[in-house]
């Protein structure tokens, strides 16, 4: 005797509704409906969302140096150099000794890369625009603020084990 879909379909609906209680597993559900659009939307300019943010970092900080680049976006070095080369490949970046320090690259957007950069921000704005339509200004505001404080949070307790080890 087989189970009536419907029957399925409700109980598959309540089966995360322990984890729905929790703030991280939410931003997690919401992250990944986000970056799923974002990824399809910048697809279309030839970009992925990793590839994007690296960009957008670099022409908002002409000069950034790739280890600072790699902090930022919180990835590990050897991907780092994957990412930059696949950038650089494309012409919509260029690195350059730093003149600081000449073991170090200084990394540049050439102007294709600006305007590639422009034109994914436009999409970014648009979708989260779509995202948090019904959320007045002040709420967003209070959402970034709420979501970087839980960061600095975990950021300082992480720091405070570290330096106790």
């Amino acid at each position: 005797m087989s189970i009536p879909q419907k029957n399925i379909a409700e109980k598959n609906a309540h089966a995360d509704s322990r984890l729905r209680l929790l703030v991280g597993y939410n931003m997690k559900r919401a992250y990944h409906e986000i970056q799923t659009e974002l990824a399809a939307a910048l697809k279309e300019l030839g970009l992925k969302v990793s590839s994007f943010a690296a960009l957008a970092t670099i022409s908002h900080t002409p000069g950034l140096k790739q280890s600072v680049l790699a902090d930022i976006l919180n990835i590990e070095q050897a991907n780092l150099v994957l990412l930059v080369d696949s950038l650089e490949k494309d012409k919509l970046i260029k690195r350059e000794r730093a003149s600081s320090d000449r073991r170090a690259y200084a990394l540049f957007a050439t102007q294709k890369g600006q305007l590639l950069c422009q034109q994914a921000d436009r999409i970014c704005q648009s979708l989260e625009a779509e995202f948090l339509a019904g959320f007045s200004g002040d709420e967003i505001a209070h959402l970034i603020g709420s979501i970087q404080q839980i960061e600095k949070q975990i950021k300082a307790k992480e720091q405070a084990s570290y330096d106790r080890s």
